[in-house]
């Protein structure tokens, strides 16, 4: 009866300690305890005990689960554990690229390649695919996250 307690309360500590120490060795390591006690049940209860002691593990399992996903996000340690859900500010909130910018291509766009707008040097995707000669004047068409749009312009 000992080694069943002691596998049960072991069983459940590990499974809870994977919390804290991801990798999935320590919840393992908590689901063969949980198993072994349920063997030693059969084996040390009658058998309708010994149905009613898997019943209860796994009631038992099921209702830490239930606890952590429900409790553990909204408390100061899973907090700390887990990455924020608020965003403050929308990508290239301050990208001083815009469209309608004019420039030159500092190389030939293969479609991509490095460009001079305003001043300041740029990586650059065609807008169409195509390829833009060195030296060609472009203007920016969209901007989409890190990506600056152009296509080639006549002067």
């Amino acid at each position: 009866m000992s080694w069943y307690i002691t596998l049960l309360a072991c069983g459940l500590f590990l499974i809870g300690i994977e919390i804290f120490v991801p990798g999935g060795v320590l919840g393992i390591f908590g689901a063969a305890a949980l198993i072994s006690a349920a063997v030693i049940g059969f084996n040390i209860f009658p058998l309708w005990l010994a149905w009613l002691s898997v019943f209860a593990i796994l009631a038992l399992a099921g209702l830490a689960v239930f606890i952590w996903m429900k409790y553990l996000p909204r408390s100061p340690i899973g907090r700390a554990l887990s990455l924020s859900q608020e965003i403050d500010k929308k990508d290239q909130d301050d990208s001083p690229w815009e469209p309608g910018m004019t420039g030159t291509s500092l190389c030939e766009l293969r479609p991509s390649g490095k460009a001079l707008i305003n001043g300041d040097r740029a990586d650059v995707i065609a807008d169409n695919g195509t390829w833009i000669a060195h030296d060609a004047a472009l203007e920016i068409v969209r901007v989409s996250g890190n990506r600056i749009y152009v296509r080639e312009i006549e002067i």
